[in-house]
C-alpha cells in the first residue's frame, strides 16, 4: 500500500511539474521581450541557414530577415515555425521526469538538437513543396510536418529516459 501511495505522489508531482513548466514556458515565449530576444533571432537564423541549405541543394534561395524566397515561392519564418514551442514541451517533459540535473541537461541538449535539426529539414522541404507542389504546401506545413516534429520529440524523450536516465522500476 505504501509503495502505491509513493508512486501516486511521484506521478502527481510529475504531472504538476509538466503542467507548470508548459504554462510558464509558453507564457514567457509569447511575451514581446522573449519574442524579441529569442523568437525573432531564432526565426532569422532559421531563415538564413535554410537559405544556405537550399542553395547547396541547387534551389536558388534568398533570405532577408525572416523572408525566405525561392523561384516562384516565398515564406515568412515566424518564431512559431522554429520548433521553439516543441522544445518547450520537450523541456517540460524532461523537467517533470524524476532524474538528476546532469541527466536533465543531457535531455535538454538531445531534445533541442533533434527538434531544431528536424525543423531545419522541415523548412527546407516545405520550400521545395511550395515551389513544386504549392497545393500540397498547407497540408504538409500544418498537418504532416507538425505531427512529425512532435512525434520526433516524443521519441527523443523516450530515448533519453531509457538511455540516459533508465526507466524507473515499479
Amino acid at each position: 500500500m505504501t509503495r502505491r501511495l509513493f508512486f501516486s505522489k511521484t506521478l502527481i508531482r510529475a504531472y504538476l511539474t509538466f503542467f507548470v513548466c508548459i504554462v510558464v514556458l509558453y507564457t514567457l515565449l509569447r511575451t514581446s521581450v522573449m519574442r524579441e530576444l529569442i523568437g525573432q533571432p531564432l526565426a532569422m537564423a532559421f531563415t538564413v541557414v535554410s537559405g544556405l541549405v537550399l542553395n547547396l541543394l541547387s534551389l536558388k534561395a534568398t533570405a532577408s530577415g525572416t523572408l525566405l524566397q525561392v523561384e516562384g515561392f516565398a515564406a515568412r519564418i515566424d518564431d512559431v515555425c522554429t520548433g521553439i514551442f516543441v522544445v518547450a514541451i520537450f523541456v517540460s517533459a524532461v523537467m517533470a521526469y524524476p532524474s538528476r540535473m546532469k541527466e536533465k541537461l543531457k535531455g535538454f541538449l538531445l531534445g533541442a538538437s533533434v527538434i531544431f535539426s528536424l525543423n531545419l529539414i522541415r523548412v527546407v522541404s516545405l520550400m521545395y513543396i511550395g515551389r513544386y507542389f504549392p497545393t500540397f504546401f498547407e497540408t504538409a506545413h500544418l498537418l504532416i510536418w507538425q505531427s512529425l516534429v512532435i512525434f520526433a520529440a516524443l521519441l527523443a524523450w523516450l530515448y533519453w529516459t531509457e538511455r540516459f536516465v533508465g526507466a524507473p522500476q515499479h
